[in-house]
């Protein structure tokens, strides 16, 4: 009982609401940022040759790495991996050594971009890259996770950067940080 001599039932309805919008709003939203939604269903015969593992099209051995989806996309992902400020031959093996999802077609505010995820064998949760790569510009951006440490490359819009959070997010075991991640 209150002061006043009411049981707070208000306060409690008014909980009960709060709760409800705090648990059925992601729901609402589909869990996505403004401005961006899976295009699976809308995948056209001329970009069908994104949806592979990008390996596939920037490894010299990947099955469409000759094709000409398979130069524009391996210049763009050179092009990328240049952008992290290491040797990035060495990182490109590295990434390349690794499993890699298929990537997915996304509408990101006007633009449809192929989203990618690739990592270094026995070490994918500390050294990977999840990247996104606009089919009509040819533009690459993503998060670089090397040895622990993130970083962003090709300048990635808020819904981008949201987009790859949500779908690939960071997360690295305690005893890999312990053995992988730079000290110091």
């Amino acid at each position: 009982m209150h002061a006043d001599g009411s049981a707070g039932v208000f306060s409690l309805r008014a909980r009960t609401v709060l709760l409800r919008a705090v648990l059925f709003f992601p729901l609402a939203c589909n869990g996505q940022a403004h401005g961006e939604e899976s295009m699976a269903k809308n995948i056209t015969p001329a970009s069908s040759g994104y949806k592979t593992e990008i390996f596939n099209l920037v490894d010299p051995d990947g099955n469409q790495s000759g094709t000409a989806i398979g130069r524009t996309v391996s210049s763009a992902f050179d092009n990328f991996l240049n952008l992290a400020g290491q040797d990035s031959k060495t990182l490109r093996k590295r990434l390349l050594s690794g499993p890699a999802t298929e990537g997915g077609l996304w509408k990101i505010g006007e633009s449809r971009e192929w989203l990618y995820h690739l990592c270094q064998a026995h070490q994918c949760n500390v050294t990977n890259v999840a990247l996104l790569y606009d089919e009509q510009s040819h533009r690459m951006a993503g998060r670089l996770l090397y040895r622990c440490e993130s970083k962003w490359l090709g300048n990635p819009s808020a819904a981008e950067r949201a987009l790859i959070e949500r779908e690939f997010p960071v997360k690295i075991d305690p005893d890999d940080a312990r053995i992988f991640c730079r000290k110091g």
